[in-house]
């Protein structure tokens, strides 16, 4: 606009070819300009990014969407590191090996993969939320999202190496286990990329799960997201960010057909991960907050020869609620929020079968690495800044 202001009023000598030109460019930078709102319109529409976060009764009136009231019960029994596998999956388990084969009974609920569920406590807390679906209306952000997942698992280390698959940490960690550090996660595999480079690829990262973010507060019940805002304004730590961007807020998907940029759209909390046919034991996590989230993007069978999935056999890779007697099973579009504190894990998934996901967790350890270099350097942001530029 300052253009504009500087041209017109000597616009009489300006000459003809550029007086036309000037005709035709403004317009165009209207027509992009009203393009892009239109574009991040249409994104945030689809996905209800705008809309109040309903209670799980609420979701439950729309008729789309089934509230089961049901309390958890001994976990035991069930001990951490056993393998878990469908039935019907058995030879995925090998000799000697301790596993558990779920459903364990007719006590068991499976949820479908077309199925949206909340299960609530006889107290009414939910206890776990499983929402298909949600972005239905845009599966090319689907396919975005899964790119970037794709990406970030060939050029960055992942963490847990001892579980099957992959999984990639972002944002804010603690550092290694004997050097408990707070600061931003570096984990590109190549050292020598350029900065920009570099750059881009932690862009569209933070993109991703801050779309992730936003879409999960805005798709699980009003509970869930509530809770969770609630302690992470309690902690409070810094949201999710990359090397050399100052902005708490915004960002960028870089799109097909160009990159659109939500520039006051708030960013992911401080810990992110992307996944690829990840699986795990029963276990347990840490957790500040009282969920976590994730997003599945992505479960498909690529190569059906290799996944074999005669007789009762499934293609496996599904999410088990273990104290709570719940198995869901794996599909793509699927928002859930669990309670991580409990035992839980992954089903064993078969050869070739691909999932993929990012998640929003709260880990307990990163919140205490925080607090500890918060005590002594009093600016932690500033404190990792230079922490990092040292190790540059």
């Amino acid at each position: 606009m300052g253009l504009m202001y500087m041209i017109w009023p000597d616009f009489g000598l300006v000459p003809a070819s550029l007086k036309e030109a000037l005709h035709g460019y403004f317009p165009l930078c209207r027509q992009r300009k009203n393009a892009v709102h239109s574009q991040k319109r249409s994104i945030a529409k689809a996905l209800g990014l705008h809309a109040t976060p309903l209670t799980a009764q609420s979701l439950a009136a729309t008729e789309m969407v089934k509230v089961v009231t049901r309390d958890r019960s001994d976990a035991t029994a069930f001990k951490k590191g056993t393998l878990l596998v469908d039935c019907g999956n058995e030879d995925l388990v090998g000799s000697g090996v301790t596993s558990l084969s779920v459903p364990v009974d007719d006590s068991w609920y499976m949820i479908g993969p077309d199925e949206s569920i909340i299960f609530v406590d006889s107290k009414g807390l939910v206890s776990l939320a499983v929402l298909r679906g949600r972005c239905s209306q845009r599966p090319d952000l689907l396919a975005y999202v899964n790119r970037i997942i794709d990406e970030a698992v060939n050029d960055r280390k992942g963490v847990r190496p001892n579980h099957g698959g992959e999984l990639i940490q972002f944002g804010w960690n603690a550092g290694p286990r004997h050097a408990r550090v707070f600061g931003l996660v570096n984990n590109l595999t190549s050292k020598k990329l350029p900065m920009s480079a570099r750059q881009e690829k932690d862009s569209r990262a933070l993109g991703i799960l801050a779309l992730s973010w936003n879409f999960l507060v805005a798709s699980l019940p009003a509970e869930v997201s509530t809770s969770c805002i609630e302690e992470i304004d309690g902690a409070g730590l810094p949201l999710m960010t990359i090397k050399g961007n100052k902005s708490d807020s915004g960002y960028t998907l870089d799109l097909p057909n160009g990159p659109l940029c939500f520039s006051t759209a708030e960013r992911a909390p401080s810990e992110g991960y992307m996944s690829q046919n990840y699986e795990a034991p029963i276990h347990t996590d840490q957790l500040y907050a009282p969920y976590a989230m994730n997003w599945v993007t992505l479960h498909c069978i690529e190569d059906p020869d290799l996944c074999q999935l005669q007789g009762d056999r499934s293609s496996g890779g599904n999410y088990v609620d273990v104290s709570l007697h719940v198995v869901v099973k794996c599909a793509t579009d699927t928002v859930m929020s669990m309670q991580p504190k409990f035992k839980h894990g992954t089903t064993l998934a078969r050869e070739g079968v691909c999932r993929q996901g990012t998640a929003i967790n709260f880990s307990t350890h990163i919140k205490k690495a925080f607090n500890e270099a918060n005590a002594i350097e009093g600016d932690v942001k500033a404190m990792v800044t230079q922490l990092v530029e040292e190790k540059k």
